[in-house]
This record gives C-alpha cells, structure tokens and sequence, in this order.
C-alpha cells in the first residue's frame, strides 16, 4: 500500500506564534539550524511561513525607501516586509500546506510548482500537526526491491489487471515485465499503473500480445 504524508512527515514541529519578533525569530532558527517556520494562532492554526529569506530582508535593506509609482509587486512586498518587526507581518500567507492524508507523488508536484523545500501538514481545521520536507518524501524510494515485486504482483499485475501471464522482476526499483498480454492496449495500461506505485524509478515492458486493439484499419475496399 502506498504511503502518505502522515507517514513521512515530522511530527515534532518548530513553530513561531504571530506575535513573536523579529530578533526572536532569527535568534531560533539560527539556533535550530532551520530556514522556515509555520507561524501559527493560539488554537495552533497555520497562518503562514516565515523563512530566513523574509528576514533577510531587513538586513539587505535596513532603511527602506518611499515606493514609487508602478512599482512592482515583488518590490513593494520586499520592501514591506524590510520595515516589519513580529512575525504576522514577515510571514507570507496565506500558506500553503497539506493534510495528511495526501499522496506523496501529489505532494512533490504542489512543492515544485510552489517552489518550497517543505510544508506544513494540518488536520481538518487547519492545526499544525507536522511538516513534511523534500527529504521526507524520498524515503518512499527505501522500499526493499522484494517489496516493491510483491506489491507490483498482488495490487497490479494479478489483482487489479488480472494478467496472468505476466511476470514481474525488480532490480534497484527498476521494474521490468515480461510474458503476454490479451491485447496491445493493457501495455501502455499496466505500465502506467506500476510508475504510480511510489518507489518506482522506471518501467520496462518487453511483452508481447495477442490481438493488436490500437492498429490503425485502412478503408474499406
């Protein structure tokens, strides 16, 4: 079975309250060797993130300037954000976060687009239960090759498909599937359902078929 965030995740969480300041929030996360908290409310709901390159900020820009007409967006926030002294108003929000019950394939791709290292996990009501990092979801990819084969072979191959004549062998994560399928169509099929499996690399699928479903008829004569 797959695994999700609640899984992976880190349940002992840093987080800074949205009244703390700005030497506080520096002096902790130098100390706690982290670049990002969750800033949460009293009833522990993610409000957003404060990273060390919100305060940095301040220090590449310690008097800011007046705005100026059609400045750009990104600019003006900066320049905010120089001027803030508690962690509500350093913080970008609102955040972005996941509930446990998320997939990690889901997860990466909202982490990539979002361009973060990490994210906070949060239960129904937006409580801050864990933070799942980069890291964390590569430990999909320890799964022992055997347990990669079985879980291919029982949820895959010979229970959901029903492709009885299909071997499977797994070598470094690397799946390859061997024998003969009904029709030509079940290989792109069955090769999309194991690259979802978390802790695949890749898939191989020498296999030959009986009846080719996806030929392409001419007209009739």
């Amino acid at each position: 079975m797959n695994e999700t965030v609640g899984d992976l995740m880190t349940e002992h969480v840093f987080a800074a309250r949205e009244d703390t300041g700005y030497k506080g929030l520096a002096a902790f996360m130098r100390r706690k060797h982290v670049n990002a908290l969750p800033v949460v409310d009293v009833r522990n709901r993610v409000l957003g993130v404060v990273s060390t390159a919100d305060l940095l900020t301040k220090l590449a820009d310690p008097d800011p300037e007046e705005g100026y007409m059609a400045e750009p967006l990104r600019e003006r926030l900066d320049r905010i954000k120089s001027s803030a002294a508690v962690a509500r108003d350093l913080m970008t929000a609102p955040a972005v976060t996941v509930t446990a019950d998320a997939q990690p394939r889901e997860t990466a791709a909202l982490m990539r687009h979002r361009r973060v290292k990490r994210l906070p996990v949060v239960d129904g009501d937006g409580r801050l239960i864990g933070i799942v990092s980069r890291s964390d979801l590569l430990r999909v990819y320890e799964v022992t090759d055997d347990e990669l084969q079985r879980t291919v072979d029982r949820e895959i191959v010979h229970g959901r498909l029903g492709l009885a004549d299909v071997e499977t062998a797994v070598r470094r994560g690397v799946v390859t599937l061997t024998g003969n399928v009904p029709h030509r169509s079940d290989i792109p099929r069955l090769a999309h359902a194991v690259r979802a499996v978390e802790g695949v690399v890749r898939v191989d699928c020498p296999l030959s078929y009986d009846h080719d479903d996806l030929a392409v008829l001419g007209p009739a004569v």
